[in-house]
């Protein structure tokens, strides 16, 4: 038997024994509770506010961060799910705040974010940095 047959057949093997060990791709995973997604949702909010991330925002004010993106450069919003939008500009709230005195590092974030297929590594430094002041004047003002 050849050397690279041995190690295939020793890949699979291993690969049987964890799908055994964690029990397989045939269980189901336990249905959630009522009770276990209220705790769940509490969780997250208390992880969200440890983490800076600012409450969602009323309608109106999301309808008004929504346009000030597009504003900037309509390709921001385009063929976007506003509430992603929204969640994105909740996170850089967060970004914001825990790195104050790094403002590259606030940047680099900010075009990880908001990207296009027509801008895959963000919109630059410049629109970056009109983002970011949206998200502050919208979602979290006390930043400012």
């Amino acid at each position: 038997m050849r050397p690279r047959r041995v190690w295939e057949g020793a890949i699979a093997v291993l690969a049987a024994g964890l799908l055994t060990a964690c029990g397989g791709a045939d269980e189901e995973a336990p249905a959630t509770s009522a009770v276990d997604a209220a705790a769940e949702a509490e969780a997250i909010a208390r992880a969200e506010e440890q983490a800076a991330i600012p409450p969602r925002p009323d309608d109106t004010t999301a309808a008004a961060y929504i346009a000030a993106l597009k504003a900037i450069n309509p390709e921001i919003t385009k063929d976007r799910d506003p509430e992603r939008l929204i969640d994105r500009g909740r996170d850089q709230c967060a970004t914001i705040t825990s790195f104050p005195s790094e403002p590259e590092k606030v940047l680099m974030y900010t075009n990880m974010r908001f990207t296009s297929p027509e801008h895959p590594y963000g919109f630059g430094d410049a629109a970056a940095k009109e983002i970011n002041a949206v998200i502050v004047e919208h979602l979290c003002p006390d930043v400012a």
